[in-house]
């Protein structure tokens, strides 16, 4: 493990996860992980079931994390933007 890996195998997931599904948008917080890794076991879902790969409890992770992308809940990536023409 180094310093980019998280420990935690919930973290590790979310940040493969956070990845594919929000295209790379979003910053990877460790404090943003764990409030996902508790909404998503509040609203029923299991981490052994996720790693066993249940269709049910990767779309209930899913929609968890777009909503929360779109409540604005996960910083977003900056982006790098091109000096201004002229300049």
């Amino acid at each position: 493990m180094d310093a980019q890996t998280p420990i935690r195998a919930d973290h590790r997931f979310l940040k493969k996860f956070v990845s594919v599904t929000l295209g790379g948008k979003v910053e990877h917080i460790p404090s943003e992980f764990s409030w996902i890794s508790q909404m998503f076991m509040s609203a029923g879902g299991a981490w052994d079931r996720i790693f066993a790969g249940a269709p049910q409890d990767i779309a209930l992770l899913r929609r968890l994390l777009e909503r929360a992308f779109e409540k604005g809940l996960l910083t977003k990536k900056q982006r790098w933007k091109a000096w201004p023409s002229g300049q």
